[in-house]
């Protein structure tokens, strides 16, 4: 914030946060981290590090420091959104207990949303292209479930993976031909699938996306199935575990950047 220069953070044993033009480290919190996540203090505009380790912690990620916020759960995948009524920030953590919570990262305490998910290795969030309203993506074993997360509740759709064990990295970005908005999933079996989240694929009516048979029918109706619109292949049959994607500055084409257990980008 003070000089407005770009910069990354990175988890691993340790968090360390780096200039992108020197490649120099300029912060290094002693904390392993599975995951990060950023977000801005509303109350100060100071930036802010969501980590998770063992539980999730939150640190100014400027100074660094001590934890500013302890959350008492042990999460491996974090992302961050505002609340579309109180324009507050949100953490959603995937819960190791089958279950993704929604947390208040400047307040801590307990989760403010529950939702019944199932194993979760991978979250990104986005905003439904024909409503507005806020999803969130849960990456599980064989699929994609996709929630409110305001309210909780039902899966509105299920993305079909069946083809590999587990979805282990999401993003969400806008094809620049069409305008429309796309999920990328990086998958276990060394493949990135793209998704159409506007029609949510080749969406159809499926028995398969219940979850529940002593649950009210009406609700399992309103889940989706959905197929992938093309498959990415490149890696040597490795995880695909992060994925993100940018406009080209010097084209404005979309590019979408993949890393795996291959070694490779």
């Amino acid at each position: 914030p003070a000089t407005g220069a770009l910069r990354v953070a990175t988890g691993s044993n340790d968090i360390r946060v780096w200039d992108t033009e020197t490649g120099d480290v300029l912060l290094v919190i002693k904390e392993g981290a599975s995951a990060l996540a950023f977000f801005t203090d509303p109350a100060t505009g100071a930036p802010r590090l969501a980590c998770a380790s063992g539980k999730v912690l939150v640190f100014d990620a400027v100074a660094g420091g001590e934890a500013l916020v302890v959350i008492d759960v042990r999460a491996g995948a974090l992302e961050v959104f505002t609340d579309p009524a109180t324009g507050a920030p949100r953490l959603v953590c995937d819960c190791y207990d089958e279950k993704v919570g929604v947390f208040d990262p400047v307040a801590g305490g307990e989760a403010l949303v529950v939702i019944d998910v199932g194993s979760v290795t991978a979250l990104a969030t986005f905003a439904d292209p024909a409503t507005g309203a806020l999803r969130i993506a849960c990456g599980c074993s064989r699929e994609v479930r996709i929630y409110d997360p305001v309210a909780g509740g039902w899966a509105l759709a299920v993305l079909d993976c069946a083809y590999t064990d587990w979805v282990l990295a999401l993003t969400v970005f806008k094809d620049s031909a069409t305008g429309g908005l796309r999920l990328a999933s990086g998958d276990r079996d060394g493949f990135v699938r793209i998704w159409d989240l506007a029609a949510g694929g080749a969406a159809e009516e499926s028995d398969a996306a219940e979850e529940d048979e002593d649950e009210e029918a009406s609700d399992e109706d309103e889940t989706r199935v959905a197929s992938p619109l093309f498959v990415l292949k490149g890696h040597t049959n490795y995880d695909v575990n992060a994925l993100t994607a940018f406009a080209d500055p010097a084209t404005g084409e979309m590019r979408l950047v993949s890393g795996s257990k291959d070694k490779t980008l």
